[in-house]
């Protein structure tokens, strides 16, 4: 029953619930309610409330815009505040994914629920005759979705709470590393070979570097007086947007991925040795051996090629990326210092995600917790007794 004048009433659930009005300036109004499990609690929320609303502003009501508008808006607002390849992402995920779903519809009509729904139907039946996308695709449009309605609130648009918006779990693939035979095998072979993808295979297996900085690497950027290699810049492919061009894609030089990704490298002193025989032009880049540099892809198939020609497993590039990370942590590098050789901005990517210890460390570790011999041990247990 309802308290007179005072818009609180108890509800079928058993609790309390207050409701009240605020006014904006252009002569609207919206109700909102405070819940308590008492009358006392209710009123008390009710008159803090009312009371927060007569110390502020009036506020106005929201802007109305469609999603398109908020959408391109934001593309134009970060187009020169990211990298190239960043703000081309961003595009595509807007162009392909988002604008064929939402371009038409107003802000102030999508409600969270419809986001999560529509992300789930890109899950299910988003992708080229009707396969689900991937996890990790929906979960960067999702990021993309929440940005742009991020910048519309800003702007003083209704826009839908983002708080409320569910990200897919990204399904992080589980890359397969070099076991020690196989990595013995491939480094031997590395040392004894005379070209450059061979160079820069191994180059990747003792720093760590991904295979976008690889490319990009000349050899300007090897001081082996002080044995450091200074990471500056990554190659890669990316879209073309541009409708006059002859290609979809094009090839960019930029820098690294993340700002920690502009890093200096400490060189093994093995590997300070090997470069001083291959030494060429500061100019020339390090996987050509001349002055024009790779791509990715090129170099990723080269790389495939001479694993396949002298006989290995198949492992992706990145592969070696993460043995180098395994094999730091099973050396005894601290988390901290391995972190910054490859570029992470925090250890927890690191440790999360780039090292995978083998079931041989994975027994040598455990044996630390019983000294080895005192089994039987002052304990006048027999021989065959298994715990």
């Amino acid at each position: 029953m309802a308290r007179r004048g005072e818009n609180i009433h108890k509800r079928k659930d058993g609790r309390w619930e207050a409701r009240i009005i605020e006014r904006y300036s252009n002569g609207k109004s919206k109700y909102r309610s405070v819940y308590g499990k008492t009358y006392t609690e209710v009123k008390a929320k009710r008159e803090e409330a009312l009371a927060k609303l007569s110390q502020k502003p009036v506020p106005s009501a929201k802007k109305l815009a469609s999603f398109d508008f908020i959408a391109s808006d934001w593309l134009q607002s970060v187009r020169n505040t990211v990298k190239e390849s960043t703000y081309t992402r961003y595009h595509r995920t807007v162009h392909i994914y988002l604008l064929p779903k939402l371009r038409n519809i107003q802000l102030i009509k999508l409600s969270s629920d419809d986001i999560n729904r529509l992300s789930m139907e890109f899950l299910q039946s988003g992708g080229k005759h009707d396969q689900g996308l991937a996890s990790k695709t929906v979960a960067d449009m999702v990021s993309v979705l929440k940005l742009i309605l991020r910048h519309g609130a800003k702007q003083g648009y209704a826009c839908p709470d983002i708080s409320s918006i569910d990200s897919p779990k990204k399904k992080t693939p589980k890359i397969k590393t070099l076991h020690s035979g196989e990595m013995q095998r491939l480094e031997q072979r590395l040392w004894d070979s005379d070209d450059t993808t061979s160079l820069g295979i191994l180059f990747s297996l003792y720093t760590g570097v991904r295979i976008g900085e690889l490319c990009g690497l000349r050899w300007e950027d090897i001081d082996l007086v002080n044995g450091i290699v200074k990471i500056s810049r990554t190659v890669e492919r990316i879209a073309d947007m541009n409708p006059t061009a002859k290609h979809k894609t094009r090839v960019v030089i930029s820098t690294p991925k993340t700002e920690n990704g502009q890093r200096e490298i400490p060189l093994p002193k093995a590997l300070i040795r090997y470069l001083e025989k291959k030494r060429m032009r500061g100019q020339d880049y390090l996987v050509t051996g001349n002055s024009h540099h790779s791509e990715p892809h090129t170099l990723y198939i080269r790389y495939k090629r001479y694993l396949k020609r002298n006989g290995f497993d198949s492992y992706t590039f990145h592969a070696l990326r993460h043995t180098f990370a395994t094999r730091c942590m099973e050396a005894g590098f601290d988390a901290k210092s391995l972190s910054e050789i490859l570029g992470h901005s925090d250890v927890a990517t690191t440790l999360r995600c780039y090292v995978h210890p083998s079931m041989e460390k994975k027994r040598q570790q455990m044996e630390l917790i019983i000294p080895e011999g005192i089994y039987g041990q002052n304990s006048g247990c027999k021989k065959d007794f298994y715990i």
